[in-house]
């Protein structure tokens, strides 16, 4: 029993941090969704560009970040973030599948260390949210890969 309690007591500690998150951005989010879209937009486009060159694809046409794809990435992450945190919590591994795609798609566009200068305070503070989000990253895929726990009823048999 008591490992049923603790199993879930670590299931919504760890998905409040998701769900809190998401709910602080749909707070006023009809209000504020230009603001919030003319924040991403420019860390979306710089990383396509940095993906880009990165691929070696500079020459080939950037894809254009227009207004509506950035609202429509905004509206997509939030939806995972709190689909994704309440399902941890009753299926926790469909919810770290939903998480671990936010955290794969999130993570490297605002999380961007690699756009300042190593040693500034901008690099440090971006690469210690970025590594956050690994650690958090590795906490889904762990979750994925463990098995559901046994039914007691199927314990009870095989003694």
């Amino acid at each position: 029993m008591l490992q049923v309690v603790t199993r879930f007591v670590g299931r919504v500690l760890f998905a409040f941090l998701f769900v809190s998150s998401g709910l602080s951005k749909t707070q006023g989010l009809f209000v504020n969704t230009t603001a919030m879209v003319s924040l991403l937009q420019p860390r979306i486009i710089k990383f396509v560009e940095t993906f880009m060159t990165f691929l070696h694809l500079k020459e080939v046409d950037q894809p254009e970040v227009t207004p509506a794809i950035a609202t429509y990435l905004l509206y997509a992450t939030i939806f995972l973030e709190l689909v994704g945190g309440v399902c941890f919590i009753f299926f926790p591994r469909a919810g770290s599948g939903l998480l671990a795609l936010y955290l794969l798609c999130v993570t490297p566009i605002m999380h961007d260390f690699y756009n300042h200068a190593p040693g500034s305070q901008a690099y440090v503070a971006e690469m210690i949210h970025f590594l956050k989000n690994v650690a958090l990253l590795g906490a889904t895929f762990f979750v994925m890969g463990t098995p559901p726990p046994q039914k007691r009823e199927k314990k009870l048999k095989a003694s």
